[in-house]
């Protein structure tokens, strides 16, 4: 469990489509790369950016085919029925890929006995990292105002998908999000737990801090999670992070954004572990195309 590998660069994720531009940029030492700016140039419409965000153990190069894939896709639409632009943004998470310095704070309990510490910071720091590029990215792409971002659509792979959760109930800025093999931050201890617990470790203290608990455990507000777009993608058989031990939380978020005039999904592809499927990315790039982009 320690090793798991969320694979999302396979070749077959771009669909045959041709590869988008590529654009390196530093916001003050956190590295991100834009697919897609190159190509919109020229255009005269609003833009959407869709920030992607990977799964653990792994980095934003992990996410290359993920998102030419999805440009691919929706690239591919009728621009007469386009409303905005897309570029998409990735990064490397909290102590992955360029940023890491401690490759154990990156494994599972067996390895790890932080490991729950370790991965609510991740969460909560990777929240606050597509915040800052929610903050910034205009103005280092834009500095002359060449280019309006309206919409920012979050989506995230695993531990990116619990990110992804976490943002849309945070940051009202994000309206659209598709986490995949990802829960809500609220469920947060209803899949910790019985991973420990598997492993033969106590879920107390010091694997469960108490001063964590009203960080994990108060109530939430779900009337945050009103009037969003919220698309949240699973695979049927996911034994790391299953959906049944989210379930309750994910049908409270969804009954209040489908009672709110927003629109809320749960698609599980029957065919998939913790893994990520073309028939995901296909989900994933509907979902960006018809509340993202669309006219």
């Amino acid at each position: 469990m320690s090793n798991v590998i969320h694979r999302t660069d396979e070749p077959s994720l771009t669909f045959g489509h041709d590869e988008s531009s590529v654009t390196e940029l530093s916001i003050v030492g956190l590295h991100l790369t834009v697919y897609g700016l190159k190509e919109i140039e020229k255009s005269d419409r609003p833009l959407a950016v869709l920030v992607a965000a990977h799964g653990r153990t792994n980095s934003q190069k992990n996410m290359i085919t993920f998102s030419h894939g999805i440009l691919g896709k929706v690239n591919s639409k009728d621009d007469r029925e386009r409303k905005r632009d897309l570029i998409i943004v990735t990064l490397d998470q909290r102590n992955h890929g360029g940023r890491i310095t401690d490759r154990k704070a990156n494994l599972s309990y067996d390895e790890n006995p932080r490991h729950l510490i370790d991965m609510a910071a991740k969460v909560s720091g990777g929240a606050q990292d597509v915040q800052l590029i929610i903050d910034f990215l205009a103005a280092y792409l834009f500095p002359l105002g060449q280019k309006t971002i309206d919409e920012w659509i979050i989506t995230g792979i695993s531990l990116g998908g619990h990110v992804a959760w976490r943002l849309l109930r945070e940051e009202p800025r994000i309206k659209i999000g598709i986490p995949i093999i990802g829960l809500p931050f609220e469920s947060f201890p209803k899949y910790m737990r019985p991973r420990a617990e598997a492993m033969g470790i106590p879920f107390v203290p010091p694997t469960y801090p108490p001063s964590l608990i009203p960080f994990l455990e108060d109530d939430v507000d779900h009337h945050k999670y009103k009037g969003k777009k919220i698309l949240t993608i699973h695979g049927g058989h996911d034994k790391l992070v299953p959906l049944d031990k989210g379930q309750a939380d994910i049908d409270a978020v969804l009954k209040v954004v489908n009672e709110s005039g927003g629109k809320g999904e749960i698609w599980v592809d029957e065919n998939t572990g913790h893994a990520v499927s073309k028939e995901m990315v296909e989900k994933t790039a509907e979902w960006v195309w018809e509340y993202g982009l669309r006219k």
